[in-house]
């Protein structure tokens, strides 16, 4: 989305800034296939426990990043690599808008015109990029012939991409005096998009679940056309779990981690209203999508993220959507070392961003 450099090498580096962990990845590219050559997680809570319980000081979200940065540079002995980035979806703007087809010197002036209806701050502080995804025959233009007026015509639909200038800055100084190369950042939306769906042509709908947010993106054939981020997440479930039960929330957070179905079993009286305004959304996206499209399908619906792997999630989100739902798996095109398919398994779809980071390198290399 946002570029930086462009190096030649087989080596690509994928840094998910989580709100409360740090992932990396590091993927090459050899025999045409991805390989897994490397990855680390750090706990972002556990920095601040161990930090505090020295100085009794509270530590702010960059100086734990900060720390787990230099935890992984020297745990996985990266030394150089080109490397990408994410922010979060939140923090960005994705939106489509309908333009009549004009020459590229006027687009540009007019997405920028556009722009104003989508983001409230001077444009000076935005970075901004925009491609065109389709060319449409406005169904009105042999009535324009007719009447002899402009009231149809050729249109396009773009693709608008925005966020905040210091959000950038922001994320690219984490990693700041390392030797680590930053080639490009992007919002996770597309990361997450392009390490499950990426190869598909089909139509899908993807919940992903972090800690504390979760992003509902709905794909067409590669394209993004809505992205909808909640303030919350895994950490509402593990705060109700903990209420309901009257349990400390590291109790809780080991109960949601466990294999205790507390959603759907007959016994169960927990109700989440964290996955009762998820559910809900996806049923309203999934529902406008069909309106305005009568003949389109959904492929897939698909869970992923850290909060993905609790027990009952998939069945849970299937009977409130009427619908079947699986986890996504960001692990199907890479290629791992013999016996690591239980470390795969483990880590599921809490390393959904980095891969679509370290992937986006691989697939740019494949096109020079």
């Amino acid at each position: 989305m946002f570029e930086f450099l462009k190096v030649k090498k087989n080596r690509f580096i994928g840094i998910d800034f989580g709100t409360s962990s740090v992932k990396v990845v590091e993927l090459s590219y050899k025999e045409q296939k991805a390989f897994l050559e490397n990855y680390g997680t750090v706990n972002l809570d556990k920095i601040g426990y161990e930090k505090q319980n020295s100085d009794q000081k509270k530590i702010s979200y960059e100086q734990k990043v900060n720390d787990a940065i230099k935890r992984l540079l020297a745990k996985m002995e990266l030394k150089s690599g080109l490397t990408y980035l994410s922010i979060p979806g939140f923090s960005g703007l994705i939106t489509i808008i309908e333009l009549p087809e004009m020459q590229k010197e006027e687009l540009a002036k007019a997405i920028q015109f556009e722009a104003h209806k989508y983001i409230p701050s001077s444009l000076d502080e935005i970075a901004m990029s925009w491609e065109i995804i389709e060319h449409v025959n406005n169904t009105n233009a042999p009535l324009s012939q007719m009447l002899g007026k402009d009231i149809g015509g050729k249109k396009i639909k773009v693709l608008l991409v925005a966020a905040p200038k210091r959000e950038i800055e922001r994320y690219e100084g984490f990693v700041s005096g390392t030797k680590l190369n930053v080639a490009a950042i992007e919002l996770e939306t597309f990361s997450i998009v392009r390490s499950l769906v990426s190869e598909d042509s089909g139509n899908f709908l993807i919940i992903d679940m972090g800690s504390r947010a979760t992003n509902i993106i709905l794909v067409e054939k590669g394209v993004v056309i809505v992205n909808r981020n909640i303030d919350a997440g895994g950490n509402e479930i593990t705060t109700t779990i903990s209420e309901s039960m009257n349990i400390s929330k590291q109790r809780a957070e080991d109960m949601k981690k466990g294999e205790k179905d507390f959603l759907n079993s007959k016994e169960s009286y927990l109700v989440i209203p964290v996955l009762e305004f998820v559910a809900n959304e996806s049923k309203r996206i999934l529902n406008a999508y069909k309106l305005k499209n009568k003949d389109a399908r959904i492929d897939g619906v698909l869970l992923s993220g850290g909060t993905s792997k609790m027990k009952g999630l998939e069945e849970y989100f299937s009977n409130s959507l009427g619908t079947k739902v699986i986890l996504g798996n960001p692990w199907r095109r890479i290629v791992a070392k013999d016996g690591a398919d239980v470390l795969i398994k483990n880590l599921g779809g809490s390393f959904t961003v980095a891969l679509g980071l370290a992937l986006r390198g691989l697939e740019e290399y494949k096109r020079k």
